[in-house]
């Protein structure tokens, strides 16, 4: 066996500690999502006297969860395939490229990572272009902002990648598109994961945007109709908690299922980086 030395027993017990500052939110969470109203008021990590799942029924009745769950489906999907696509494109164009024009692209797109959002010229810019209150808008500032981070994990991702491998797609007659999609994505499958998994988290968890440039509440997704449903049942406990439950739940499965080309996505691109 093993022996372990005093640093590393102090970093498990650190890691261990840190791990339960996240885990234990969450099983009150969970555990309070089936309480009655006075023991989840409590907030503590008990086990329900009652487990109530007709709590999640007057969720889904009363908090257009299902609603919000179509439209943050209606904006994540399109932002997350499409950013992960043009960040891919440009990743791997400007690594294999090496002059004057992709390295200013490249710093171009890092320079982008350092920009906040701002408010009041997007609002004017899609007032004059007739778009504001549309998921379509929506979509185009959260693809903006998504494409710096992917490009910067793709250009360090692709580095590692032999170029004999492009090569060889050439002289077996693949085009650009070919190579990409056939050769290199199937070898970038690490770091597309990745990407996919935090812009899907990002945009579905994502508040502000959607609030300021939807203008509407039948366009509310998830987080907003989070929001709206605290508004109502702030004392009620244990429907925030089901409705907390609703929300987060798409997306720890779609982590929890990924969860292994996440950690070799990440890794390798800060190796390879």
């Amino acid at each position: 066996m093993k022996k372990w030395t005093k640093g590393e027993i102090i970093l498990s017990v650190l890691l261990i500690a840190l791990a339960f500052v996240y885990i234990v939110p969450f099983l009150m969470m969970i555990l309070g999502s089936f309480k009655s109203q006075s023991q989840a008021a409590m907030f503590n990590l008990e086990l329900p006297k009652q487990w109530l799942i007709s709590n999640y029924a007057h969720v889904l009745e009363s908090g257009k969860i299902l609603r919000g769950y179509l439209n943050s489906a209606i904006i994540t999907i399109p932002v997350t395939v499409l950013s992960v696509l043009f960040g891919a494109v440009a990743g791997i164009v400007i690594s294999r490229r090496n002059d004057r024009v992709t390295r200013g692209l490249y710093y171009y797109f890092i320079f982008g990572l350092t920009l906040t959002l701002q408010i009041a010229s997007i609002f004017f810019l899609l007032k004059v272009l007739n778009i504001y209150g549309t998921f379509f808008s929506v979509i185009c500032i959260f693809i903006s902002l998504r494409i710096p981070f992917t490009v910067m994990t793709f250009c360090s991702f692709v580095k590692g990648v032999p170029r004999d491998i492009d090569e060889a797609a050439i002289i077996d007659g693949c085009n650009f598109w070919q190579m990409m999609f056939h050769v290199l994505l199937p070898v970038l499958k690490p770091i597309v994961v990745t990407n996919i998994v935090i812009t899907a988290i990002d945009v579905w968890n994502n508040f502000m945007i959607p609030l300021f440039y939807l203008g509407s509440s039948e366009k509310a997704t998830v987080a907003m109709a989070i929001y709206s449903f605290f508004g109502r049942y702030n004392r009620d406990w244990q429907y925030v908690f089901g409705a907390l439950t609703l929300a987060v739940l798409p997306m720890l499965i779609l982590f929890i299922i990924l969860q292994k080309q996440i950690v070799a996505g990440m890794t390798s691109g800060a190796v390879k980086g």
